[in-house]
Formats: structure tokens, sequence, C-alpha cells
């Protein structure tokens, strides 16, 4: 028997919790838009679209603790469940991944993006811009109705072409203004506008550098993404880089530690190393490590600009010794994959062709110690 819960409130999640326990439901699927999972009888915040979990036989002993027998006769000692009606505390840190790509189009190679999203069962999916060329929302939006509700947006100038097609994206996405924050896990996601003012005396600024400073500081958060549409840097070919925008935001990356910066606007696949902003000369950034592919508790943001969700293509022009690899002539998506353990936690990043073969072009790994 499967209990399946769309919309809860607390009240509601104690008395599941108390009918699961006892033994009332052999699974219960929690289904997409809430935000409690239950995970070796422990409640965990999560958006994740779905999970099941088997029956357990639970009996909670003069600590607290429940010893459990699972439908297997195993038996083994939970940690411990502390719930409250306004919030439910828990030290664990999960595995997930996600997928970002930008500058979809409505075509069909936006709907094999589409496909390739699907098959790695992301958790959540940055869609970097340029969501469609179309005159409205529609076509890109009943393109990604699969992915949906894991979906956060970037805007692009595409969006910003239309004050309606703007409004109905913003609308759909649930957006009161183009920047906003996030956390998922120990991972804090910052969406900035490149289509809005994002000057020093801007409403943007004043929310982004309030943002950075309080997340760069909380334990509970190991990575810092900031994504956004028109590129800071690229190795050129497409459209020119992004300078004052780079000028105010890069600095701000440097100053409290962003880790990753992805980007779209240029329709090709570009990987920098991790770099720190060049005040004598921003167009020339300086290389903290030229490792090409592993980076241990890195000093620097890597930029990545996946511009391959299905828009025509763009021939790109000499490599830049800042850029690590580049790409054109390729659609696909980069899968990101966070692993965490007692010793530290891993981002893994792979850029995946859209193609039946799926080959991979690119992987890259950012590793952090545990102080």
């Amino acid at each position: 028997m499967y209990l399946n819960i769309r919309n809860f409130n607390h009240k509601l999640l104690l008395l599941i919790i108390t009918l699961f326990l006892s033994g009332s439901f052999n699974n219960i699927l929690i289904a997409k838009n809430n935000e409690y999972k239950i995970d070796n009888n422990k409640l965990i915040k999560t958006t994740v679209d779905s999970f099941q979990i088997k029956k357990i036989y639970a009996v909670e002993n003069d600590n607290g603790y429940f010893n459990n027998k699972d439908y297997k006769g195993d038996t083994q000692k939970s940690e411990k469940i502390s719930i409250t009606t306004a919030n439910i505390k828990t030290s664990n840190k999960s595995n997930f991944n996600f997928v970002a790509v930008g500058d979809w189009d409505c075509t069909r190679e936006t709907e094999d993006t589409v496909d390739n999203i699907i098959d790695k069962s992301p958790e959540l999916v940055l869609a970097l811009g340029d969501l469609s060329y179309d005159n409205s929302a529609k076509c890109w939006l009943e393109i990604i109705e699969p992915i949906a509700d894991r979906t956060k947006i970037a805007l692009g100038n595409h969006e910003s072409e239309s004050s309606k097609k703007l409004k109905d994206y913003m609308k759909f996405f649930g957006l009161e203004k183009q920047y906003y924050s996030f956390n998922y896990v120990n991972v804090h996601f910052l969406a900035l506008s490149t289509e809005v003012p994002y000057d020093f005396d801007s409403q943007q600024y004043k929310f982004a550098i309030s943002d950075l400073k309080k997340y760069s500081t909380e334990q509970s958060i190991d990575y810092i993404i900031v994504f956004y549409h028109r590129q800071l840097y690229s190795s050129g070919g497409g459209p020119e880089d992004e300078e004052d925008f780079r000028e105010i935001y890069h600095p701000l990356f440097d100053k409290f530690d962003v880790d990753l910066a992805l980007q779209g606007h240029v329709h090709a696949y570009e990987r920098l190393y991790p770099i720190t902003f060049n005040e004598d000369d921003d167009e020339e950034p300086l290389v903290q490590d030229n490792n090409t592919n592993t980076y241990r508790n890195p000093n620097g943001t890597i930029f990545v600009t996946v511009g391959t969700g299905g828009a025509d293509y763009m021939e790109l022009s000499k490599s830049k010794p800042f850029s690590a690899i580049d790409l054109e002539g390729e659609y696909g998506i980069l899968n990101i994959s966070i692993e965490n353990n007692n010793n530290g936690t891993t981002l893994s990043g792979t850029f995946i062709e859209n193609e039946n073969d799926q080959d991979i072009y690119d992987h890259f790994t950012i590793i952090k110690d545990r102080n």
C-alpha cells in the first residue's frame, strides 16, 4: 500500500510519521513540491521530485533512538529523530546532482536536451537564459514540461525583448525579481541578471553583496554557485563579454569565495581554469591552478559557459590562456554531482552531448577537505 502525499502541513506530517512508524503503510511516496523526506529514519529537508521508503518496524528506546527491523529482518540503530512543528533538524548532507544549460530555443535539439536531462535524473535544473527565441514563452514551457517543477531560471536578453514574454516567465517560475537565491543541501545558489541594473548603486548589487556575505560564512554551506546569462569571460568569436558586469561582480566572487560561475550567451561550451580578477587588466584574469581537470581546495572561481541547449552554433576564436577547454558544434548539458563524506566534499562536473551515445567531452572535479 502506498500513501501519496502532495501537499501537507506540519501537523499532517507528524500524523504521517506516526502512521509510518506504527507500520500502517508499506511505503510512503512524497511527490513533487514537498519539503521533507525520511531517509534511514531521519527527516531531511528536500525538494527531491519523488522517492520511496520501505516499511520499517521501529521501537523507541529510553534514549530516544529507534531500533529498526526492516523487511529482511536486519536490525540497525538509527539516528535520533528530532521533530517540532516549526522545524525538522538534521545534520545529514545528502549527495545529489543538478544540470545547467542555456540558450535553448524551441528546436529538435532542445527536445534532445530535455531528454538528456531526464536521463540524468537531476534534482535541479539551472536554465542559463535565452530560453526561447520565439515571440512567447509558450513553446519553451511546453518542451520543458517534464522538468519544469525542478527548474530554476536566469533571464537572458531574449527574455527581455518582450515585456509580456518576460512577465510570463517570471509568473510561471514565481519570481518577483530577476535576481534571487536559494539553498539546496550544502550548496548556495545565487541567480543574477545581466538584463536589469547591476551597478554599485543598484538594488541587485546590494542584494548580491548581502547574500554572499551571509552565506560565505554559513557552516552548512560548502559551495557557492552563481548563475546568470551573459558571459563575463570567453575565448571570443561570439557576442562580446559583459565587461561592466565582470568588473563589478568578479571581485565579489573573489571576496566571498564563489566556487562556480555558470553562464550562457555564447552558443558553445567553455570551461576556464580557477581564476581571480586582475585589477591591472580585467581581460586577462589570473589563473590560480592550471591543472586540467582536478582542483583541490582551489583559490579562484571556475567559470563555465554552457550555451548548448539547442540554439544555433557559434564559432569560437583561438583559446585564451585562461581557458581549460572549449567546444563548438556540440549540443549538450553540464551535469554536476555533489558527493559528501566524512573526509570532505567533492563537486564533479561533466559535459555530456545530446547524441544517442552521449559522449563525455569534459570532466572536472573540485575537492574540498574538511577542516
